[in-house]
């Protein structure tokens, strides 16, 4: 890394050191840091993921301004050129995740990825089959976020000694990982457009909406908000999210919401109690919505 910073920067895992004529240079290892001031170039000689901690990160990606914060994470592809700059009044806390392409290719040998038929692929891994969007991520986005979120909450912090197989975790880790990249694959795949830049604007725009409803679901819902958020129209936002994630922004509420309730309900809160939590109009017409996608009303799944 070139560059400065002020601060501290603490190796929380031993290094795997991987050697495999699959791989270049590399090996599996998370990086603890705690910075008040930085500038300086980033390891991209492998994947890295960063995630902060406390605080907002910010990066120079290839030429474009980009950050991230708490409950969000970066990808930065190998060989990307990327800065990381700041001053900060408080410390900005986070993890930077390398991976190993040995590992990543084992683990798509691990879920049955086609590896064979993907070898005349124009990207530079056999393993990958459409482009790494470059963008902050929601933990709640995809499969991959979600992995991250549900890792215990202190698991990062470097005074915590927790006992963990380290192969294993790096393996699961690397599984999440492309998981989660075939799932965005998918998702830009599904959208009617020819240049991949194009798509990919509309899929950075798509997931604010869809970002937007994870964090607010229980609150009332317009379309108007998802205008403000994403920069379509209602129009454009309910024919692209339709293509992306496969129903309209309402009914993904009203998944979220019931989802939600399902947790009330067995913590002992009334039908009545809910529907007011989630916005719904009254008790009524939480119960028929919750009838039709559940199967019984809520009072008998209660009991």
């Amino acid at each position: 890394m070139k560059g400065y910073y002020k601060g501290f920067l603490q190796q929380m895992t031993p290094e795997l050191v991987e050697n495999s004529v699959n791989s270049g240079n590399g090996a599996n290892k998370i990086v603890y840091s705690s910075i008040s001031e930085l500038d300086m170039k980033l390891d991209t000689s492998q994947f890295h993921i960063s995630m902060p901690l406390r605080g907002r990160e910010l990066y120079n990606v290839d030429g474009k301004n980009h950050s991230a914060e708490v409950g969000e994470y970066f990808i930065f592809n190998p060989k990307q050129e990327v800065r990381a700059t700041g001053i900060f009044k408080d410390n900005v806390e986070g993890v930077c995740i390398f991976i190993s392409e040995k590992t990543i290719y084992q683990a798509a040998q691990g879920i049955d990825n086609k590896i064979d038929k993907t070898l005349d692929s124009p990207f530079d891994y056999p393993w990958q089959q459409r482009e790494f969007l470059v963008k902050n991520y929601r933990l709640q986005e995809n499969f991959f976020g979600n992995y991250l979120s549900q890792l215990p909450q202190n698991f990062w912090l470097p005074s915590v000694d927790i006992l963990v197989d380290w192969e294993a975790f790096y393996f699961d880790l690397a599984s999440a990982f492309i998981k989660g990249h075939l799932q965005i694959g998918g998702h830009l795949a599904s959208i009617p457009a020819i240049r991949t830049l194009t798509k990919h604007e509309v899929y950075r725009r798509l997931s604010l909406a869809y970002c937007h409803i994870l964090e607010n679901f229980a609150e009332p819902f317009s379309l108007e908000d998802l205008e403000k958020v994403s920069f379509f129209s209602k129009y454009h936002i309910l024919r692209l999210y339709r293509y992306i994630y496969r129903m309209t922004p309402y009914q993904h509420v009203l998944q979220l919401r019931i989802e939600k309730a399902k947790i009330l309900l067995l913590n002992s809160y009334s039908p009545s109690d809910v529907a007011m939590q989630l916005s719904f109009a009254d008790r009524r017409s939480f119960s028929k919505v919750f009838r039709k996608m559940v199967g019984v009303p809520p009072s008998e799944f209660r009991r």
